[in-house]
């Protein structure tokens, strides 16, 4: 049995570590899975000192079956149809975040009428979303980090296709806006955990739905 256990552990000390492009600094524009090595395709890192905030649009596409991790900060401000990550259909690759993604908006509500209760709607943007899978993917995905997203018919986390593989929430995810969802999913074939904390703020927002 001793001999078994040793040369399994020697087998794992010897298996190459997993390669990816890192991401160490502010980056401003947007960065895609398909191109990131100099053109060519390649896994994404965005490592706790780097960033990645565009004026629009996505900030990190995953076009190619390679993974995106982020450690660091996604960010979209102002912008309508802002995504943090998107994961087009029919790609392959984990998602992982642990850092901070933030699709959100200067607007804050007041309380005009000084009647001790804010005033308007909670969000004057739309179609905005933290992380989103465009159609089928194959990965495992995980937030253990936090994801803050203001704007109507928004969400934290939309899974717009079935997910081959576990979905997972340890982290926080909070959404501000009418008819927003913290955590959207339909089929999943893998394991479902809903941990952390999960908010929705808004006329017909859901925290999670399944």
């Amino acid at each position: 049995m001793h001999r078994y256990l040793l040369a399994g552990t020697a087998a794992v000390a010897l298996a190459a570590p997993a390669v990816a492009e890192t991401i160490s600094t502010a980056v401003t524009q947007p960065v895609k899975t398909s191109t990131i090595k100099n053109g060519t395709a390649d896994a994404i890192t965005i490592s706790s000192t780097g960033s990645v905030t565009p004026a629009g649009g996505t900030a990190v596409t995953m076009d190619s079956n390679h993974a995106v991790t982020n450690q660091g900060a996604i960010g979209i401000s102002n912008a309508n149809g802002a995504i943090g990550i998107l994961a087009n259909a029919g790609t392959s690759g984990a998602i992982a975040n642990s850092g901070t993604i933030a699709i959100d908006e200067t607007y804050a509500p007041t309380d005009a009428d000084k009647d001790g209760d804010l005033d308007g709607s909670f969000a004057t943007g739309s179609n905005r979303f933290g992380i989103r899978t465009a159609g089928a993917h194959a990965g495992a995905l995980v937030n253990s980090g936090t994801i803050t997203v203001e704007g109507n018919d928004s969400a934290g986390t939309w899974l717009g296709g079935p997910l081959t593989g576990n979905l997972t929430h340890d982290g926080t995810t909070k959404v501000v806006g009418d008819r927003s969802i913290g955590v959207y999913a339909g089929a999943v074939a893998g394991d479902v955990r809903l941990a952390g904390q999960v908010t929705a703020q808004g006329q017909g927002a859901i925290a999670a739905q399944f």
